[in-house]
């Protein structure tokens, strides 16, 4: 296996930018508990349902761009980047902006399949209107800084999630609440956040790429056709995984009449709002892994490839395990800061945190089986994982409600990556686990398993000494993670401070 230190390097390095933007999410959890008690669990959960169907939308109108963008970047020249670039980004304002008028057109009919309570339930047709409008600007969002990523540039984009995850949207919702739109408020800011995020993304694109030539770049021709293409060709593969995340909200919301299925909703969005922290550390590999896959395909660096497999993966479960159970210790004070009704999401996080970490092991090998694979597995592996949420989420929900849609999701979500991960071994021999992966992985579990000894005192903790603890006990457990369980060249690949933090060679 090669040993460069500069493949780790990249990895690492990247993963450190992407892992920093994907932490907005835990500043957005903030967020959800101010929304929570501004706008109520049933005006937040309507909220939640429709950020869930936009979402879900966006998987459709971005036309799989984002991953087009991957795989095409990398290998082109500085022109023809331009001209990928601008394809994209014109596809995806174009069909998200169509589907926003037709969503404005046909709200009072959309009506019919969302439950809302009493009090939003008669201005939900205004709301749609509104809010359908996020969904252009959201794709412009996501294509503008998956431009960015494909120059492997992974800083640039944090300063555009963190603003809109950390900043405007929370406090553009308190100014609302505050001036008494108690329900268009959560709405509104959203949408002022989402378009100014828009518009930054815009201007990271003008200063990685030439903005006349992506303002010039064709619609038509053959590499626009081969993009449409391919991308076309991944989109199902792209709406399904969006759907693992956003259905089970949706459907709870269908399933339960009038306030209760818009507070149902809500609690499920907590309780994955919670677990997408651990969901981040295989995300952000995989934002790395995605542009390095196919710029090493590209040259045949099979190698190089193969170590950084492995290094992002038994990196990813080194974190994975003491982040998650650190989250299920937590759970109770991060429920304590919310209205008494989200206790209902207890043991839904602690359900979804534990298919993350499962996920986790398999590493970024989706975004392999997508950089390298037949433009058809990641449909077929995404289709696989569906059914069987599907599945076990129409046999559980209707008696569990929240807890069993947790199952159904993190059950799906983990029949799609050990898919993934075989096909990774089968089809291209990568295989991440080494005997390298021994030593971090099993001080990682230990320290992981020494965390959930806590859990069953924890309910008797009263805030925050559970939050607190949780803290303590994962800055810990990272800590002698680096210092015991990473070997030399792993440690190196983080920087200094872990190579400061490591045993000292003896003399």
């Amino acid at each position: 296996m090669s040993t460069d230190p500069e493949h780790k390097k990249r990895v690492a390095g990247g993963a450190g930018f992407a892992f920093l933007g994907r932490m907005g999410a835990l500043i957005e959890g903030a967020s959800v508990i101010a929304f929570t008690w501004l706008y109520g669990p049933v005006t937040f959960g309507l909220f939640a349902v429709l950020w869930s169907y936009v979402k879900v939308m966006t998987a459709i109108s971005e036309a799989a761009m984002t991953t087009t963008l991957q795989r095409f970047v990398p290998k082109a020249d500085k022109d023809e980047a331009n001209m990928v670039a601008g394809h994209a980004l014109k596809l995806g304002l174009l069909v998200s902006s169509l589907f926003a008028i037709a969503g404005t057109i046909a709200a009072p009919s959309l009506t019919n399949f969302i439950n809302a309570g009493e009090a939003d339930a008669e201005r939900l047709t205004t709301v749609i209107r509104i809010y359908v409008w996020v969904l252009p600007f959201w794709t412009t969002v996501e294509i503008g800084t998956a431009a960015i990523r494909a120059r492997r540039t992974f800083g640039p984009e944090i300063k555009v999630r963190i603003f809109y995850e950390q900043g405007l949207r929370l406090v553009s919702a308190v100014i609302f609440a505050m001036t008494g739109l108690l329900t268009y408020g959560l709405f509104l800011a959203h949408l002022v956040s989402v378009f100014l995020a828009a518009v930054l993304a815009l201007r990271l694109v003008a200063k990685n790429y030439d903005m006349g030539a992506v303002l010039r770049a064709p619609m038509f021709g053959p590499l626009a056709k081969e993009m449409r293409s391919y991308g076309f060709s991944l989109m199902p593969a792209n709406l399904i995984k969006r759907l693992f995340a956003e259905f089970p909200v949706m459907y709870l919301n269908f399933l339960l009449p009038g306030a209760a299925g818009a507070a149902a909703g809500g609690y499920y969005q907590v309780a994955r709002k919670v677990a997408s922290a651990v969901q981040a550390i295989r995300l952000t590999f995989e934002y790395v892994m995605a542009p390095l896959a196919a710029e090493k395909e590209g040259t045949g660096d099979r190698q190089a490839l193969e170590d950084m497999f492995a290094y992002a993966t038994r990196l990813s479960v080194s974190i994975a395990l003491p982040f998650g159970a650190a989250l299920i210790l937590a759970r109770n004070d991060i429920l304590a800061t919310m209205q008494p009704e989200f206790a209902a999401a207890t043991a839904a996080i602690a359900i979804l945190v534990a298919g993350r970490i499962f996920e986790a092991a398999t590493g970024p090998s989706s975004a392999i089986i997508e950089m390298l694979g037949h433009k058809l597995l990641p449909t077929v592996n995404s289709i696989a994982g569906l059914l069987g949420m599907l599945g076990i989420g129409l046999w559980l929900i209707p008696e569990y409600k929240v807890t069993g849609a947790a199952i159904a999701a993190a059950s799906g979500l983990n029949i799609t990556a050990i898919l993934s991960l075989i096909q990774s071994r089968v089809l291209f021999g990568l295989f991440p686990y080494t005997s390298a992966a021994i030593r971090p992985i099993l001080t990682s579990a230990l320290l992981a398993g020494g965390i959930m000894a806590l859990v069953p005192s924890s309910f008797s903790w009263a805030p925050p000494i559970g939050i607190t603890m949780s803290a303590a006990v994962l800055i810990t457990a990272i800590l002698l993670v680096i210092r015991y369980g990473l070997n030399d060249a792993d440690a190196e690949a983080l920087g200094k401070f872990a190579v400061k933090i490591r045993p000292k060679p003896k003399s």
